[in-house]
């Protein structure tokens, strides 16, 4: 028996039909509609970018930069805002100045690179990614923020002045001595009760201006206070009053460095005795590092420290002459004294201690003057500083004066801020005002960035790698043409460069009139330097001048920074070549190009009232203060 079977039936594909149709109408529909949107904002923006509540969609970034720019000026305008009580204070983002050194920005924004990179979404990627960027935008919307730098420790500092007389700090319970009428000798501890306080939390605040300035909202900002908490509670001192008394059963202490001696009697120990909390919790017996330090400062320091003195030497008829020897500095190792007389006293109960000192080794040595290739002068920078009033010609010369006889090793990098050192009465200087908030505050440094802009230039003029160099925040007379300065101000911004030569480089200053110049003298070792004349455009008109009221000027006076001045940018191309040597057949040659923004430059006036307000209006009949 046979078994036969039917042949099998063909399927019916005809279901896929529909689906496929659909696929394929969809895929056209949406290959059209990204065909439409690729031409419509082809050179534009594409949908739903945002800045705060600024649409940019549709816009090309140069128009985009535009509308950022006028939103900027308007919050320059109105400044930063923060309230508190009913206090208000208004920071402007730009340091004013009664002259142009000191003035500078504390926030600055970059409208160009945020429009730039609110251009490049949805472009930058490659096409799945660029396409899903797209659709996001379109649907869901993209916040984006504008590009900006924030100098927090400035915002910090204007704060806490403007707002210190509402806090009040927590206080631990501290060990107090003191004696009594009966027994002068005989000392008695005890310890205080601590207190809680309030301080205002500055670091909300500075979190909550980064949202607001990322979105350009110039609102103002509700200051918080928080409850500050004591580090140690009196109930947790349990017997160290006795504690105490034992300590100072060593007395007097005597610290000794070589045949030098400084005893510390009994009554001067108790002062310095604390309490300090262990890492376990344990409060215990200590030294006040501020009154250990006071007194190693005040008292030690300037008996047997010293600072490392450099050989310094000037040219005379073409030849290296000798003036200052090199020195070799002694310094007190604080941290390290005070961990060692706290230990050595107050643990082991010794009390004749040796300081510990560092020894600070001079950088060039006398020895070397021999050998330095000191032979010319390889570059010179020069600088104008007619117009200057007094203060400021005092601060050039004493600045210009401590940098002669300077020498740079090769290969060293040269830092400006740090050959200056500090910059303050001490060295020297006269203070210069600056408004920070509705306060004149005096300054130091006017004039510095007449020294800063030297340098540089002297430096360009060698040939010199730039490793650091920042144009001022806005146009400066002094420092003509554009796009050749640089400012200063401790610690940053700096003038840096490297020594790439073989031989060292001797910089000597001098004054010439109302010139500054600073000649670099070394060995010329064949390298080519070549400078384009800057070139200017974007000029840009200041806003009107800006009212601040004050209580530090008399009801009525009137007092104003420096002229306005008008925005711009600007650029120069530098180009070194080096010539060939035995490692390179060729001339190497390095170019750069060093570019400048300037921004427009309202003038600040500061008008004396008897009562803040919470804004400030142009007063009428001001007397003018000179």
């Amino acid at each position: 028996m046979s078994l036969v079977t039917d042949p099998p039936k063909s399927r019916n594909w005809k279901w896929l039909l529909f689906p496929v149709a659909v696929f394929f109408i969809l895929l056209i529909i949406i290959s059209l509609s990204f065909f439409i949107l690729e031409r419509k904002y082809e050179g534009k923006i594409y949908p739903g970018i945002k800045v705060g509540d600024i649409n940019l969609s549709g816009l090309t970034k140069e128009r985009a930069e535009e509308i950022l720019s006028e939103k900027i000026s308007e919050l320059n305008q109105a400044g930063l805002k923060f309230k508190y009580a009913d206090s208000q204070t208004t920071i402007a983002p730009t340091i004013a100045s009664f002259e142009s050194d000191l003035a500078y920005q504390i926030v600055s924004f970059d409208p160009k690179k945020t429009s730039d990179e609110i251009f490049s979404y949805g472009r930058n990627r490659d096409f799945f990614h660029n396409l899903g960027d797209k659709i996001t935008a379109l649907f869901f919307g993209k916040p984006a923020g504008i590009i900006y730098n924030l100098n927090e420790e400035e915002i910090r500092k204007i704060l806490k002045t403007d707002y210190e007389k509402f806090e009040n700090p927590a206080k631990s319970a501290t060990l107090t001595a003191t004696t009594t009428p009966a027994d002068p000798e005989k000392i008695v501890f005890s310890v205080s009760e601590e207190k809680l306080g309030k301080t205002i939390d500055y670091e909300k605040a500075i979190g909550k201006l980064k949202m607001k300035l990322n979105k350009l909202d110039s609102s103002p900002i509700e200051l918080t206070s928080r409850t500050d908490y004591p580090s140690i509670y009196k109930s947790e001192c349990l017997n160290v009053e006795a504690g105490a008394e034992k300590i100072l059963e060593t007395s007097p202490l005597t610290l000794t460095y070589k045949e030098k001696k400084w005893v510390i009697e009994k009554k001067d120990l108790a002062g310095w005795l604390a309490l300090e909390r262990q890492e376990n919790g344990e409060i215990l017996i200590s030294l006040n590092p501020e009154k250990l330090n006071e007194f190693l400062e005040k008292t030690i320091a300037p008996e047997i420290e010293k600072e490392p003195l450099d050989a310094r030497f000037k040219m005379e008829n073409g030849r290296v002459a000798e003036f200052q020897g090199s020195q070799d500095g002694l310094k007190l190792k604080k941290e390290d004294n005070f961990n060692k007389i706290r230990n050595e006293f107050i643990n082991n109960k010794n009390n004749t201690i040796e300081l510990a000192m560092e020894e600070i080794k001079s950088v060039v040595d006398t020895s070397q003057i021999n050998d330095l290739g000191i032979r010319e002068i390889v570059g010179t920078g020069e600088s104008n500083f007619s117009g200057s009033p007094t203060n400021r010609r005092h601060n050039i010369k004493v600045g210009s004066t401590s940098l002669n006889g300077i020498l740079i090793k090769p290969g060293e990098e040269f830092s400006l801020n740090k050959a200056l050192g500090e910059i303050e009465a001490e060295t020297g200087y006269l203070p210069e005002l600056v408004i920070k908030g509705n306060k004149t505050i005096p300054e130091y440094g006017g004039g510095l960035c007449q020294i800063g802009t030297t340098m540089f230039r002297g430096a360009l003029a060698s040939g010199l790698p730039i490793t650091a160099r920042q144009n001022h925040s806005y146009r400066v007379s002094y420092y003509e043409p554009a796009g050749t300065d640089a400012t200063i101000y401790s610690p940053w911004p700096d003038v840096r460069f490297i020594n790439d030569t073989n031989n060292h480089i001797l910089i000597q200053t001098r004054i010439e009139g109302d010139n500054l110049y600073f000649d670099f003298w070394g060995t010329k070792d064949g390298r080519i330097v070549e400078k384009t004349d800057p070139t200017i455009y974007n000029i840009v008109r200041p806003g009107p001048t800006k009212i601040i009221e004050t209580l530090d000027l008399k009801p009525g006076v009137k007092k104003c920074t420096e002229r306005a001045h008008n925005g711009a940018d600007a650029y120069f191309d530098y180009k070194v070549t080096y010539p060939a040597t035995a490692a390179t057949s060729t001339p190497e040659v390095k170019a750069k190009r060093f570019s400048s923004h300037y921004v427009p430059w309202q003038e600040v006036c500061l008008i004396g009232v008897e009562k803040l307000t919470t804004a400030s209006s142009t007063p009428k009949n001001a007397d003018i203060e000179q």
